[in-house]
């Protein structure tokens, strides 16, 4: 026993210091989680040239434009825009620290069924201003801004939402917010971040979720001064309808936990259509599927802005 207490101020010492290791741990990659440098994307392009917008157009033969945006809070955006020949334009968010170059293949697609494309950089993406990501406290305003370009270009167009993960999250959030959307698919969103946080820390930062997922999602809270609740497609998914949504997830996904796609099909009122693939991981359903994938979405955004059926440009020739 005297051998023990004679060690005890040691073993705290020991304890306070890997606490204070855990604490400081979590804050920095917490800090790392919601930056997004301009240095890091640019160094993005040079590592991977194949990657960068002007490629993925040639590779995909996207016939679009380069356009800048300014949101209502001062952000300057990038973005991509090819006018349809239908009277519809789809709106494709990318994921997380992605950029549009993600979205070019599908975009790729839709044009030739003759919508029209806007492919945004979100703020803190791509070539657009900013440094810090906040999971669509801040990026609705994105979104805002490429409805008000479409409709002052063509004020009698459907629009619709496409959103890979959590460009997928926040197309949800969006949509329910601003009934000018007429329809939206989400490919592999969460449900909520705190859904999502211990797969996402394990994915992004290789730490275990316990200790460090539950601290990083405070102090990334914290660090933007925002509740993340706020931004949880579950707690707003069910103001979307009557519009409709398309929701699709793998049930090998190993950035998003594929159960929060079946309580999304739960809360989203009616009409809802869920692709579930269980073979498939995070946003595959493109690349793996890609016959599939072109007719299930053109027949949804077909069947939800159209009243009428619209074919490819192949289809046609």
């Amino acid at each position: 026993m005297h051998i023990f207490l004679s060690l005890l101020p040691f073993l705290l010492v020991i304890v306070l210091m890997a606490m204070a290791i855990i604490l400081v741990t979590s804050w920095r990659q917490a800090r790392k989680m919601t930056c997004n440098s301009w240095q890091k994307r640019q160094q993005r392009y040079i590592e991977r040239p194949e990657l960068h917008p002007v490629q993925q157009l040639e590779i995909h033969r996207l016939d679009a434009r380069t356009i800048e945006l300014t949101t209502v809070d001062g952000e300057t955006l990038s973005a991509l825009y090819r006018p349809g020949t239908n009277g519809a334009t789809i709106i494709l968010c990318h994921g997380y620290k992605m950029d549009c170059s993600e979205m070019i293949p599908i975009a790729a697609m839709l044009e030739r069924y003759g919508y029209g494309v806007l492919l945004p950089d979100l703020r803190s993406h791509g070539h657009s201003s900013g440094e810090l990501i906040s999971f669509g406290y801040h990026e609705w305003r994105d979104l805002e801004a490429a409805v008000e370009f479409i409709l002052t270009q063509h004020p009698d167009q459907t629009i619709g939402l496409f959103g890979n993960s959590m460009g997928g999250a926040l197309a949800l959030c969006y949509t329910a917010r601003d009934p000018r959307i007429s329809a939206v698919v989400a490919q592999s969103p969460y449900a909520s971040i705190a859904h999502t946080i211990n797969l996402s820390v394990k994915r992004f930062t290789g730490l275990p979720a316990y200790p460090f997922a539950p601290l990083i999602n405070f102090f990334a809270q914290r660090q933007l001064q925002f509740n993340s609740a706020a931004v949880a497609p579950l707690h707003c998914i069910g103001d979307i309808s009557p519009r409709a949504i398309f929701l699709m997830m793998g049930g090998q996904d190993q950035v998003v936990p594929y159960e929060g796609i079946f309580a999304l099909e739960k809360a989203a009122g009616q009409p809802v259509e869920l692709w579930f693939d269980e073979q498939l991981d995070h946003v595959e359903f493109y690349h793996r599927h890609p016959q599939e994938f072109e007719q299930r979405v053109a027949r949804f955004f077909d069947r939800t802005l159209h009243h009428h059926e619209v074919h490819s440009k192949t289809d046609s020739a």
